[in-house]
């Protein structure tokens, strides 16, 4: 029977060192390099308490060194030596895995560094009591001073736990309490009942099993903390970066709109006025007694020239609609499809559905635009007659739809041109979606716009 827990212990320390150095090759985290080591240098212990070995260890592997009454000393050495070794490596693993190095950088930096002068200070003993055959030193030292230190240095730093660490804190120490207690009945029956070393160990195993079971537990909340943790870096990282790119789209936006503004203002007020000056010197030579031809010919002019100002207006309100900012989205579209009806041989049809939404000037300029471009595209390269654009609100979201019954074109394409590339810029910055069906029955762009991510 204690074959059979001596073997099942050790079958599951190594069990959890193989699971312990498999996460530090995964994640390179600090907490599980310790923890692989302490899993190592615990599983020689326990080895090394097992009775078979203890006589092997002895009569086969330190005879060659060593004579039989030295060969029990130094393995009594070393014995706790190990001991000194895993249980700094536990500690050293517990203060990785309760990220007190994050937020206590200096205090834990200090209190490795007086772990790992302890441990040459205990190596260094090993080696001159061993030879000097003083074991009562070592031990002594071993239980007043290496002890008490480490007890003393896990109550300091139990309190900056339970503050600072994640949840998976109360896991965790639940199984270090219980390790501590079990760990201290076990070094009190070997000092004082050594002659029961089944049962002196068994109360060390306990305390390891229960440490491992809630170690298990704790790194699987810790595991849950981390994701959750990247999830938000990730997301802030995202956030970040549309953000960047939204600040670009709006000052691409933004200086189209500006230098549309100033053309539409140059052609209004230059071109257009140079027109007019024109137009007004033409039509004060009708009193110079012209020719019935030439009468006719500057009157044919003259229509000319008004024709030519109708087309700079219309090019001047189609580069900045003055309606959207007089009277919105809805009115804009109605004008430009009026306009579009009685300057072509093209009919094309605006309707709306559900309950107008009102967004900012530049959103609904944006929308404006796209329509804009989409209609642009039809007239010039669809060979449609008759057209369709249709809004439709449903609660949160707008539909927008624009059809024609045009010749369509192969999908792989739109992506060349300089409009579909104005277009998808456009739809970018409203956080929207564009769908584009095409056949040589005709062609069906459809934009999805949240509209909580665009007011």
């Amino acid at each position: 029977m204690h074959e059979f827990i001596w073997n099942t212990v050790v079958a599951y320390l190594s069990l959890f060192f193989v699971l312990s150095a498999s996460l530090y090759v995964y994640t390179k985290d600090k907490s599980f390099k310790y923890y692989t080591l302490y899993n190592f240098t615990l599983i020689l212990y326990v080895l090394s308490r097992h009775e078979i070995n203890y006589r092997y260890f002895i009569n086969n592997v330190l005879s060659p060194f060593f004579d039989h009454k030295n060969a029990i000393y130094f393995f009594k050495f070393l014995n706790w030596y190990i001991q000194i070794i895993f249980y700094n490596f536990y500690f050293i693993f517990s203060i990785y895995f309760l990220d007190l190095d994050k937020v206590i950088p200096k205090i834990t930096n200090r209190i490795i560094k007086l772990l790992m002068t302890l441990l040459l200070f205990f190596t260094i003993l090993f080696v001159t009591t061993f030879y000097s055959e003083n074991y009562a030193l070592f031990f002594a030292l071993f239980q007043f001073l290496y002890l008490p230190t480490v007890l003393i240095l896990f109550i300091y730093l139990l309190p900056k736990a339970l503050k600072h660490s994640g949840k998976h804190k109360y896991f965790f120490l639940t199984g270090l309490i219980f390790y501590i207690i079990f760990a201290l009945i076990g070094f009190y029956l070997t000092v004082y009942h050594s002659n029961n070393n089944y049962g002196v160990i068994i109360y060390f195993l306990i305390g390891i099993l229960i440490e491992n079971f809630c170690f298990v537990f704790g790194l699987a909340y810790k595991v849950k903390l981390v994701n959750e943790e990247n999830q938000k870096t990730k997301a802030a990282i995202l956030f970040e970066k549309q953000n960047r790119e939204i600040a670009k789209l709006e000052a691409l936006i933004d200086g189209e709109e500006n230098e549309r503004k100033r053309i539409a203002q140059e052609l209004h007020d230059g071109l257009n006025g140079d027109l007019s000056a024109i137009k007004y010197k033409l039509s004060s030579m009708e009193e110079s007694g012209l020719s019935a031809i030439d009468t006719e010919n500057l009157t044919k002019v003259i229509k000319m020239i008004d024709d030519s100002c109708a087309q700079v207006r219309s090019i001047s309100h189609n580069l900045m609609p003055s309606s959207i900012l007089d009277y919105g989205l809805i009115e804009s579209i109605k004008e430009y499809c009026v306009k579009i009806n009685t300057s072509n041989n093209f009919k094309i049809e605006f309707q709306i559905f559900g309950d107008y939404i009102t967004l900012s000037k530049k959103n609904e300029t944006i929308i404006y635009r796209i329509i804009q471009e989409l209609v642009t595209n039809i007239l010039k390269h669809a060979k449609a007659t008759e057209s369709l654009i249709q809004f439709n609100y449903r609660e949160d979201e707008l539909f927008i739809t624009v059809e024609d019954n045009g010749i369509g074109f192969d999908k792989n394409t739109i992506y060349k041109g300089i409009g579909h590339k104005n277009i998808k810029t456009r739809i970018d910055f409203l956080n929207a979606q564009l769908d584009v069906e095409s056949s040589s029955a005709g062609t069906s762009y459809t934009i999805s716009i949240d509209l909580n991510k665009v007011k």
